[in-house]
This record gives structure tokens, sequence and C-alpha cells, in this order.
């Protein structure tokens, strides 16, 4: 299993709560338990994950801002 199926999870999850926003009673709260269950099920998807085992989607970038003097309008 890897990452992508947490973020079905996600997804289904956001889904469940799309929807409980605009149901009632039992449904809404069907809905919210299912929303609940697949958030749970992301996170031990992701727990079940060994560090390093999963590139990052994103790579990590150092922005080092140098610090350049301003432009003296007079001396153009």
């Amino acid at each position: 299993m890897s990452r992508s199926v947490a973020e079905e999870c996600r997804r289904r999850a956001r889904e469940c709560l799309h929807i409980a926003r605009t149901s009632q009673g039992s449904d809404r709260i069907l809905l919210l338990d299912m929303a609940q269950t697949w958030l749970r099920l992301a996170e031990e998807q992701e727990a079940s994950i060994p560090p390093g085992a999963v590139e990052q989607s994103q790579p990590v970038v150092q922005q080092q801002q140098q610090a350049q003097p301003k432009k003296d309008p007079t001396k153009e």
C-alpha cells in the first residue's frame, strides 16, 4: 500500500463531509461517522508506511535570500 491509498481515504472523507452538510437526521450522523472512519483508515495507512519509504511529493528547497544593495537612482 502507499500514500496514495491514504490520500484516497481522505478524499472519501471529504465527500462524506460535503454530503453531510446538506443532510439531516440519521443520514447526517451516518455520513459524519463514515468520514471519521475514512480519516482513521488514512491515519492507519500512513502509520504503516516505513519512514523514508515514500518520496516527498514536493522537494524541500532552501531559499537563501542574500541582501543586495539598493541602487541609488542619483548614480545612474
